[in-house]
């Protein structure tokens, strides 16, 4: 059943913020360390075909579909640029790096599932990753079992900054995307979220936050723990009010 009660808004050092009936996370770049080993096996894989390793064109391709990403590396490199053979390479060199137990949570992620938990509020992840390589990161970093739902590269038909995402992982949630948290770091995330209608936070990962997008309506933090933070004062305050 959606959920139609709308948020209630408290003050909370001095700003509003409203109180949540599900938490959505993203995954790469949020809640988990992962663009970085991208980063890495890209300029390695590039560098290995003798091309020069040109971090400002990952650095485009993040939070872009895999498509968009495609077409970025060719227009960039020429025709000549042997994009099968590297995407090859580069996810094998991926998958070296996440056996190897490379891959981290990005900072604050467990001690804010944790609370989230705490709180008893239904948690979703949005991410434009295929399913296989989803539950296995979030295997990897030990967080698969704080999910109740996941929507991933697999289950929707157009990727970020489409609002899909976010639509489907509250239906999911059985609550409407409003009275949803949604957590990005990428632009494309941040404009998937708020195109859904939901309340965004955007935590930085390697890309700035460009002036394009810095009044689009999302919150932009630090770091997750700001969100707990946040969760925990605005939770207080709406039991303060009752």
């Amino acid at each position: 059943m959606i959920a139609t009660t709308p948020y209630l808004r408290h003050q909370v050092n001095q700003v509003t913020y409203t109180v949540p009936k599900a938490i959505v996370f993203d995954m790469d770049g949020t809640l988990i360390d992962s663009e970085r080993l991208q980063l890495q096996c890209f300029m390695e894989t590039t560098r290995k075909y003798g091309f020069e390793a040109r971090e400002e064109l990952y650095l485009q391709c993040i939070g872009a579909t895999g498509a968009v990403a495609r077409n970025i590396l060719v227009d960039a490199y020429g025709p000549q640029f042997p994009l099968q053979e590297v995407l090859s390479d580069w996810r094998e060199r991926y998958e070296e790096l996440l056996a190897s137990g490379e891959l981290r949570l990005k900072e604050g992620a467990r001690p804010l599932l944790e609370t989230v938990a705490a709180h008893g509020l239904p948690c979703a992840l949005a991410t434009q990753t295929r399913r296989v390589l989803t539950e296995r990161k979030l295997r990897l970093t030990r967080v698969f079992d704080y999910f109740d739902a996941l929507v991933t590269g697999d289950d929707v038909r157009t990727g970020k900054p489409d609002p899909e995402h976010y639509v489907v992982a509250a239906a999911k949630l059985g609550v409407s995307p409003a009275v949803c948290w949604a957590l990005e770091d990428s632009e494309n995330g941040v404009r998937s979220a708020l195109g859904a209608g939901c309340e965004v936070y955007q935590i930085p990962d390697l890309v700035p936050v460009s002036e394009s997008v810095t009044h689009l309506g999302q919150t932009i933090l630090n770091s997750l723990d700001e969100v707990a933070e946040i969760l925990d004062a605005a939770i207080a305050a709406a039991k303060g009010d009752r």
